[in-house]
């Protein structure tokens, strides 16, 4: 074709003409545009819809799993007889109201072959239904396989833990995943990411009834490169330990945050009622305009840690003793941590009578204590608003550790599908052996129901993974 076009720009060129010459320049433009211009590569994540013709139900292992399905009995009794109560809908035909349960319709064609632990591949028989209404058939998977997915669950879950939990490098889980069950591109790693951080942690935690007692805690956390920042916006419930959203913003000003809080409440079914937070006058004004009558909490710690600092410079310039900076530092906290009410507080703060607290350094704290002492009394009016935001705080170390592992993490995209993932690990998997809530999981402590599977079978039972508009 191209010698073709040559050929004929050679043979125009005879002619010199105003037709010619116009036709010879389009000839070149042509050429330019189709043959010489650089075409990118893109790589396109598809998320198939045929998950929707597919029930997960709750089965751990691949023997248990075998012995199931090769009873029609003990499978229609134990799984069958029990899809009318699955949360998942989709699927069906619109008209019709899966009232009348579903039959046995035989095996799929193909069996599953997915890659178990130590890379050894199996055969799966895959049982189907038939719903006794509209007609439609449906594809019975075990918990432990995923819908897409040629890996085991238990391989895909290990990952997460080792990068999600403990900064791995996608190197180092590409390695460990050649060890665990095969795999030999990193870009497996990074689909089974973006798999995984699809979703808002709120939408995954609507599906799987999860309560929230309307109280959060929220903070943000940047990590500096030269000229570049990373935001993370998180709000956790101080009483589960769940982390109900997790996002990245460009910037921590009022309008990227409102945005943020906006996408929040699209995602979640009760009123939001308090937030307990640092001093941060951008989210204070975005949380008051996206939630309406919220009640706002300042955190004690952050108040505590900015007026020690202070002591630290008035010790530098007054050189007073140790022994006098402990004293002064003790009798704010103890007006702090006293003050039942705003105007308590207020009185307390001008009833001081200590010459040295009229010092400009240690004047400024107690001025910003005393403007804002409704928001640092506000746990005593809501018992749902901490004192302080120590349990949004642990969460952030993750995010910390994580983004300072990677060194760099400028992909917007990817930042965003970072967060929701990490955020949706932490909710499900247990908190390990020494921890306070040991072998629990904020999902568990929300009384979410695990029916004693691994937590990644749980996510997958309870269609985490199920990419559908309609799989609500």
């Amino acid at each position: 074709m191209l010698e073709h076009i040559a050929q004929y720009i050679d043979d125009s060129k005879g002619h010199d003409t105003l037709i010619a010459d116009a036709l010879e320049k389009a000839l070149q433009e042509a050429f330019k545009k189709h043959c010489i211009k650089k075409h990118k590569k893109r790589i396109i994540f598809s998320l198939s819809k045929r998950g929707e013709k597919t029930y997960i139900f709750a089965c751990a292992s691949k023997e248990e799993y075998l012995s199931l399905v090769s009873d029609p009995n003990r499978f229609k009794l134990e799984v069958v007889n029990e899809l009318s109560g699955y949360a998942h809908a989709t699927g069906h035909h619109s008209w019709c109201k899966k009232s009348k349960g579903y039959n046995l319709k035989g095996f799929r064609s193909k069996n599953r072959k997915p890659i178990m632990i130590g890379g050894r591949q199996v055969e799966l028989p895959i049982r189907m239904v038939q719903c006794s209404e509209c007609k439609e058939i449906f594809s019975l998977l075990p918990s432990f396989l995923p819908r897409e997915k040629h890996f085991a669950l238990e391989i895909i879950g290990h990952i997460f833990e080792k990068m999600l939990l403990f900064s791995q490098s996608i190197q180092a889980a590409l390695q460990d995943l050649k060890i665990t069950g095969g795999g030999k591109s990193k870009q497996t790693i990074l689909n089974w990411l973006r798999w995984i951080g699809t979703f808002h942690p709120a939408t995954i935690l609507t599906r799987t009834g999860a309560l929230a007692s309307g109280y959060f805690q929220e903070d943000e956390g940047f990590e500096k490169e030269p000229q570049l920042r990373t935001y993370s916006v998180f709000m956790v419930d101080p009483n589960t330990l769940l982390v109900w959203h997790a996002d990245y913003v460009d910037h921590v000003d009022e309008e990227s945050l409102c945005g943020s809080f906006k996408k929040f409440l699209k995602r979640v079914t009760f009123k939001i009622i308090g937030v307990t937070k640092d001093k941060w006058e951008a989210s204070t004004k975005a949380l008051k305009a996206v939630f309406k009558s919220i009640w706002i909490g300042f955190c004690h710690r952050h108040c505590l840690k900015k007026f020690r600092q202070a002591l630290m410079e008035y010790q530098e310039e007054i050189k007073c003793s140790k022994k006098e900076r402990d004293r002064l530092y003790k009798k704010f906290r103890q007006i702090l941590e006293t003050s039942t009410s705003q105007i308590g507080l207020q009185v307390k703060i001008k009833s001081l009578d200590d010459p040295t607290f009229h010092h400009p350094l240690l004047q400024k704290r107690l001025v910003e204590l005393q403007k804002n002492a409704t928001h640092y009394t506000c746990h005593h009016k809501r018992k749902g608003i901490t004192k302080t935001t120590s349990m949004v705080d642990n969460f952030l170390k993750l995010a910390k550790r994580k983004l300072t592992m990677a060194e760099s993490f400028r992909d917007k995209e990817y930042s965003k599908i970072l967060f929701q993932a990490l955020a949706t690990v932490r909710n499900f998997v247990p908190f390990f052996p020494g921890a306070k809530n040991a072998h629990k999981s904020p999902f568990m402590l929300a009384g979410g129901m695990t029916y004693d599977l691994p937590w990644i079978q749980v996510m997958n039972f309870h269609n985490a993974f199920l990419f559908t508009p309609n799989a609500i």
